[in-house]
């Protein structure tokens, strides 16, 4: 069975079109053209700009444009919807699979940062209160003398008047 591609290429040389002639009348870039002639839908973009670009030069060609957008859809497990973008299934899965995997250095390297830090933060606090609290069962000494200053204790006036 041929691919997506082969079949558009064969439909373009049957018209005996070239890429540069297509992309005149369907306002499709030539690069973009030449990735879907060599099944690299992936390069193209999200999946609906995929399927209208397939869709539109399969009806230049004279191909059912709506057949081959289907056939791209289905090859790629159906249409998804992602938050506000539509994907497809297979794009999906990739991204999935991606988002999964974590390298283990990394992920022992910020645990093992983290740790170290909450360690030294620890330490350092720790250290202040020690030097900053009073030193325990100490008893200071207590003066055995009068002191020097003894205020005079004579009644203050009743009135400021005399």
């Amino acid at each position: 069975m041929q691919s997506i591609g082969e079949i558009l290429r064969a439909a373009r040389h049957n018209k005996k079109a070239s890429l540069e002639d297509a992309s005149r009348v369907t306002k499709i870039k030539v690069e973009i053209l030449e990735k879907l002639e060599a099944d690299d839908f992936k390069s193209v973009g999200a999946a609906m700009y995929v399927k209208s670009f397939l869709k539109i030069y399969g009806d230049y060609l004279g191909l059912d444009g709506k057949a081959i957008s289907d056939a791209y859809l289905q090859s790629q497990g159906g249409l998804r919807r992602q938050g506000l973008r539509l994907e497809t299934e297979a794009t999906l899965m990739a991204e999935r699979q991606n988002e999964l995997r974590l390298p283990a250095g990394a992920v022992v390297g910020v645990v093992g940062g983290a740790s170290l830090l909450l360690l030294v933060w620890w330490g350092v606090r720790t250290w202040q209160e020690h030097r900053a609290a009073p030193p325990k069962n100490v008893v200071l000494p207590r003066a055995n003398f009068d002191p020097i200053y003894q205020p005079k204790t004579q009644p203050v006036a009743e009135t400021l008047e005399r």
